[in-house]
């Protein structure tokens, strides 16, 4: 019978992750770079136990692991209205530049996505198709170059 050992003055988050390296014989280093994070994001996580992930961080380790992102939430004791499975690492980037943007900016963003919404065309660039697609965003939108 296998006993996990149990750190002191560690997160339930902090506890998985441990377990998580020392069932893959992987390194926490190894981990962090698997999930495109920073060597001090997972440690931090570790010995900081007051520390809550950012939802970007939970969508990486979800990626990285096979894990849903809401457990990494929940394990952290953070609890949120989202449905953390419906978001993915491109639309939290969205969400991030959103947030970073004035709010006129804000607005533009919201009007160049709803037109290209309205075109009902799906403007994502294959290597067979890129003579089909605009040059620019103002293109798309058929607005002056």
């Amino acid at each position: 019978m296998s006993q996990k050992k149990q750190h002191k003055g560690i997160s339930l988050l902090g506890q998985w992750l441990l377990d998580y390296v020392a069932r893959h014989n992987v390194t926490l280093t190894e981990l962090s770079r698997r999930a495109g994070l920073s060597q001090g994001t997972l440690r931090s996580l570790i010995y900081y136990p007051d520390r809550l992930p950012t939802l970007e961080t939970c969508l990486h380790l979800s990626q990285a692991t096979g894990q849903s992102a809401t457990m990494f939430l929940q394990m952290s004791g953070a609890t949120n209205a989202l449905d953390l499975e419906q978001i993915n690492l491109e639309r939290a980037n969205l969400l991030r530049i959103y947030d970073q943007l004035s709010p006129p900016s804000q607005r533009l963003l919201i009007e160049i996505a709803g037109a290209i919404q309205r075109t009902g065309q799906d403007w994502a660039i294959h290597s067979s198709d890129q003579k089909n697609a605009p040059e620019s965003a103002s293109d798309a939108l058929g607005g002056p170059r």
